[in-house]
């Protein structure tokens, strides 16, 4: 796994660090975690978050887990950079 990194669309961004493992399913899609899961968190399990707004850019470390939803219809794609 590489460092990630993202730029120009409207999204929220749901981060953890590699040594807190997140409660996402992998077959949910981020919108039923967000509606589902999220709400039932303790503040001190949820996730850092952020809105990157079209032109900003979003570096996160390697290893660090994520999930993110789109605010706005776009197109992205994501790489990982090594």
């Amino acid at each position: 796994i590489g460092r990630g990194c993202a730029r120009g669309v409207f999204q929220r961004w749901f981060l953890y660090p590699p040594d807190r493992t997140p409660h996402f399913h992998p077959n949910e899609t981020t919108l039923a975690w967000l509606q589902h899961t999220y709400p039932t968190l303790p503040p001190a399990q949820r996730p850092l978050e952020c809105t990157l707004h079209p032109g900003e850019v979003l570096y996160f470390p390697d290893r660090w887990w994520h999930a993110t939803l789109n605010l706005d219809t776009s197109v992205f794609i994501s790489t990982f950079l090594g």
